[in-house]
Formats: C-alpha cells, sequence, structure tokens
C-alpha cells in the first residue's frame, strides 16, 4: 500500500479524504461530497436539531 494507506491505518482513519486536503471550488463548495448543502426537515428531526431563526 502506499503512504496514505499507511498513515490511514497509523491514525485509525476511516477515510482517505483525512489524509488529504481536497480542493474546493471558488465559493469554497466541495464537488465531491456535494458540500455545504441543503438539509431536509426530516434530517435534522432525525437528529434532534432545531434550526433558529432570527
Amino acid at each position: 500500500p502506499g503512504v496514505d494507506r499507511i498513515l490511514m491505518v497509523l491514525l485509525d482513519l476511516d477515510s482517505i479524504r483525512d489524509i488529504y486536503a481536497f480542493p474546493k471550488d471558488g465559493k469554497g463548495k466541495d464537488l465531491m461530497m456535494d458540500s455545504p448543502a441543503e438539509v431536509s426537515e426530516k434530517q435534522l428531526k432525525e437528529l434532534n436539531i432545531k434550526v433558529k431563526k432570527d
């Protein structure tokens, strides 16, 4: 395996993304993960998260 895989094992990481700095576009959006993205009400409810609006 490559150095990146060895680091994953040594650091007990689940994703190669934790090793590399993946690029973002000019707006700060991660094109591989499509993040940041809108969150649905269902997702918020599942995690018991409430959004306060000013």
